[in-house]
């Protein structure tokens, strides 16, 4: 009776979010907190093949972290924290800069790294495109490349190719693509036909792609991108038929997920996940993007008491590309504070990483406060983040408040989409938050 006494009399005077971190392995989180076990948010050395079944149809391809064990090439190299966020830093300023009517001015190009496995041509010519929702247009590296190109490139043959043309409308002309570091990608226009994975997309006659020739600017041996954005050249456009796509962004490096394609399959796959939620695209200053609108965040239960006009003057952009979310200053710095007033119990590091300025010393097991956004004027709806999509876990012992400030419009990366399943319906003009997915 006397140890029950004292654990009450602890619970009160040091508050139950001081009390949580020493009561070991059992505890279980109170209401709108979440226990993490940091081990799960860390990659293997070994690559941890999707357990996902087929969906109808199977029409997807497999997400492959190029800075994991899954990725074919082990000459990549893994990428730390500093490298990541600095490449975000870049990407932010393309997202921000992006005129309304200038063509394929796209955003930076190497930051969460997730591929995707397509052909191109007859006989097939395998590449790992990088897969984006900021980018219009798909290209690879070519065999005609006459500078950025290295020996042990994946390059585009299109003399080997009985399929290639670029004799029809649209299958010629000079291809760009300039990026806000000063690097770009120069080459011709050209049309192949186009297989995702081992065939279970396509073939795609006449598939439009940029042949890049002349690259400037470190791409890290990437072999191209697969464009998802907005545009007459997106996937998305070329393909009619897959109005609707979705993806689930895996939650460590070493772990793989799927793109899926075309209604069925989509809607199949929804059905793993125990509720999906729909909110309505709306427009933005970025033409290539997709805009949500994003009017409020919870953290612990409690709305952050934040005008929504500071969340929505600049529009909400979704991006696969963009690492962390990014949020203007004052929402970020109540969300931040209201964060930390939740982890009191836990050390809190005097210096951050990189951009994140709320890093905390943990052990294997913690908790955190719940942190939710909240979506649409008009039927709105509350997406819960998983643990996955909250934190940035730069070592073993070590946890970060995946968000940081920003002057202009917000951004949510591909962090905070860790453990949903996203999906795009564009005929409906919509997004949807699967959440409570089984992991990948």
């Amino acid at each position: 009776m006397a140890l029950i006494n004292k654990l009450i009399f602890f619970l009160v005077y040091f508050g139950y979010n001081q009390i949580l971190p020493i009561l070991g392995e059992n505890h279980s989180a109170p209401p709108n907190y979440k226990v993490v076990n940091i081990s799960s948010l860390l990659p293997k050395p070994y690559c941890q093949e999707s357990t996902s079944g087929p969906a109808i149809g199977s029409q997807k391809l497999k997400i492959v972290p190029r800075h994991g064990p899954c990725y074919p090439n082990a000459k990549t190299p893994s990428s730390d924290s500093e490298q990541l966020m600095n490449w975000d830093k870049v990407r932010v300023r393309s997202i921000n800069k992006k005129p309304k009517t200038t063509p394929l001015v796209l955003s930076n190009y190497d930051y969460g790294s997730y591929t995707v496995k397509i052909g191109l041509g007859t006989p097939r010519q395998d590449f790992f495109l990088m897969f984006d929702t900021g980018s219009p247009a798909t290209w690879v590296r070519c065999k005609s490349c006459t500078k950025g190109c290295e020996s042990n490139n994946r390059l585009y043959d299109f003399s080997i190719s009985s399929t290639h043309t670029n004799k029809t409308s649209g299958c010629n002309g000079q291809f760009g693509a300039s990026y806000n570091d000063n690097s770009l990608v120069q080459g011709i226009w050209g049309c192949d036909t186009f297989i995702g994975d081992d065939h279970e997309i396509g073939p795609i006659q006449d598939f439009r792609f940029g042949c890049g020739e002349i690259l400037k600017g470190d791409f890290d041996q990437m072999d191209g991108m697969l464009g998802l954005g907005k545009g007459d050249s997106s996937v998305t456009s070329q393909i009619p038929s897959i109005q609707m796509f979705s993806y689930f962004i895996p939650i460590t490096s070493s772990r793989m997920g799927n793109i899926y394609f075309g209604y069925e399959q989509v809607m199949d796959r929804s059905k793993d996940c125990s509720m999906t939620q729909f909110t309505a695209l709306v427009d933005g200053e970025c033409k290539d993007c997709y805009y949500v609108d994003l009017i409020g965040i919870s953290v612990a239960g409690s709305k952050l008491d934040v005008s929504s006009k500071m969340l929505t003057s600049g529009g909400t952009v979704i991006d696969s590309g963009t690492v962390i979310t990014y949020l203007p200053e004052e929402v970020y710095y109540a969300l931040r504070d209201a964060f930390r007033q939740s982890m009191l119990g836990y050390t809190l590091l005097e210096k951050g990483d990189v951009l994140m300025d709320t890093c905390y010393s943990v052990n294997k097991l913690f908790t955190i406060p719940e942190i939710k956004f909240h979506f649409g004027k008009e039927n709105s709806i509350d997406v819960s983040l998983s643990e996955a999509g909250t934190l940035w876990t730069p070592t073993d012992s070590t946890m970060c408040l995946a968000f940081a400030p920003a002057k202009d419009s917000s951004i949510i990366g591909s962090v905070q989409q860790r453990g949903m399943n996203v999906i795009y319906d564009l005929e409906r003009k919509r997004i949807g938050f699967g959440t409570n997915c089984p992991m990948y």
